[in-house]
């Protein structure tokens, strides 16, 4: 199956590696999985200031898509939605081509929004708490000092589908997509940081929210986040214009898009025009109606007479908190059997109640693990509810923002099992059995549990 993949390719970029040294084309950095582990490890995450990528003539107009990625290599699972097949990752970055989207409305392109055109585009920066507004165009965006930072990127729906096959519950209880555990992505973001924009804007000393806002997906795309929070990762948090050395697509916010590492997807508004510092609390639907945890176990948080509350929100829809740093999770490479989830997607490769069938003998098992708040620690697996025991992590580890990979061997017997995976962060905090109850399946980051046929 797909799942299983030899790896003579990989193989072949890390001996090309090993013998050119840093001749080697930067392209296969981002195409082979074992060329990442022949590299030593980077000292830090976010690197120093980078050249820009020139700006290309924009292409012809596609034809109108709700989606204008392809989708022979993402799984369809809603009109604006794509899940990366996860069963299939075996390199370090992953390609744009195979990396998910999560649109809540159609994609918007420079044929359909004329803000989007890379010479009509522009970034306005103001609020109560700047001292010298300002805006900003794409070719202005790119003259500024940037950096670029490997980091994951992760729907906060991602694993939404461990509630329905292992927590107990149904489609009544959690609502939302069946994103499986395909969800996230590893790619270089390459971006203007925060900390070149708050120097250029002047903030006050009564910052309290920075609302970073598209203004033309939909007319409700705004992200707010605490002003405390950006401060802190200023140079980690920025105004994005290229993915993997290459500016966005559509897909992915073109022609500039904020990056939030950590922080659940959504946090990262694409198609950025505005960002806003406000001396207030900021209520929007992504942190009130949406992307939050709602459930008998979360409070609602603090509201005040002061707060701003934007169009079609009140003060009755805050109910519970916003997600924001992703936890620790693991998976392995194999596709996750469907039993109780209320779709199957259509070009998922197992049909329901399948499983997913492997060799008798000597296997090597693979998989990805990521802890975005404080790093990988250790991956650990156990079979057939046997006893916990170490995988062995792949270089490179850049730390916490990225993923890594993982194997352990398996001597594989006839007849079906369970292999479950769970990851340790460097605070401490292992992956659960299972998370409480919350009805729009946010982040569940429970143990999966992987359901395999040896034959």
């Amino acid at each position: 199956m797909g799942w299983k993949r030899h790896e003579a390719e990989d193989a072949a970029t890390a001996q090309r590696i090993l013998k050119h040294g840093s001749n080697i084309d930067r392209r296969s950095l981002f195409v082979s999985a074992a060329a990442f582990g022949a590299l030593a490890a980077a000292p830090a995450v976010a690197q120093a200031p980078a050249a820009a990528p020139a700006a290309p003539a924009a292409p012809a107009a596609p034809a109108r898509r709700i989606i204008v990625k392809d989708d022979s290599r993402v799984l369809n699972i809603g009109a604006t939605v794509r899940s990366g097949n996860y069963w299939n990752f075996t390199t370090f970055m992953t390609p744009v081509e195979e990396f998910y989207v999560r649109n809540h409305y159609p994609t918007p392109t420079a044929e359909q929004k004329a803000e989007l055109v890379r010479d009509r585009w522009r970034l306005k920066v103001h609020g109560a708490s700047v001292e010298r507004p300002f805006d900003i165009g794409y070719e202005d965006l790119l003259k500024m000092p940037s950096r670029t930072i490997i980091a994951t990127m992760e729907c906060h729906g991602n694993g939404r589908t461990l509630f329905w096959e292992q927590g107990g519950f149904t489609a009544k209880d959690v609502s939302g997509g069946n994103w499986v555990l395909g969800a996230i992505g590893q790619a270089e973001w390459q971006y203007v940081p925060m900390s070149e924009i708050f120097a250029r804007a002047g903030i006050k000393p009564d910052a309290v929210t920075v609302l970073f806002w598209s203004g033309v997906d939909g007319n409700d795309m705004g992200r707010p986040m605490p002003y405390s929070e950006v401060a802190t990762r200023a140079d980690d948090i920025g105004v994005c214009f290229a993915m993997n050395g290459n500016p966005l697509t559509p897909d992915h916010g073109a022609p500039v898009r904020i990056v939030v590492p950590g922080w659940g997807g959504t946090a990262s508004i694409k198609w950025v025009t505005e960002i806003r510092v406000t001396n207030k609390r900021v209520w929007t639907r992504l942190n009130t109606k949406g992307e939050v945890y709602l459930g008998p176990t979360y409070a609602a948080p603090e509201h005040g007479p002061d707060d701003e509350f934007l169009p079609g929100i009140t003060a009755a829809d805050i109910k519970g908190p916003m997600v924001t740093w992703m936890p620790p999770k693991s998976t392995l490479t194999v596709p996750l059997v469907l039993e109780k989830s209320p779709s199957v997607p259509s070009n998922y490769p197992l049909k329901r109640d399948e499983w997913p069938k492997l060799s008798a003998g000597q296997q090597t098992m693979r998989g990805y693990a990521w802890a975005p708040q404080h790093g990988v620690n250790t991956v650990e697996y156990r079979i057939d509810g046997g006893p916990w025991q170490r995988a062995t992590i792949q270089q490179p580890n850049l730390g916490r923002y990225t993923w890594v990979r993982f194997t352990f061997p398996w001597d594989a017997k006839a007849g079906k099992h369970t292999i479950e995976t769970r990851t340790t962060d460097n605070a401490g905090v292992s992956q659960p059995e299972q998370i409480p109850l919350n009805t729009l399946g946010m982040a569940n980051w429970s143990i999966p549990k992987f359901k395999i046929e040896v034959v």
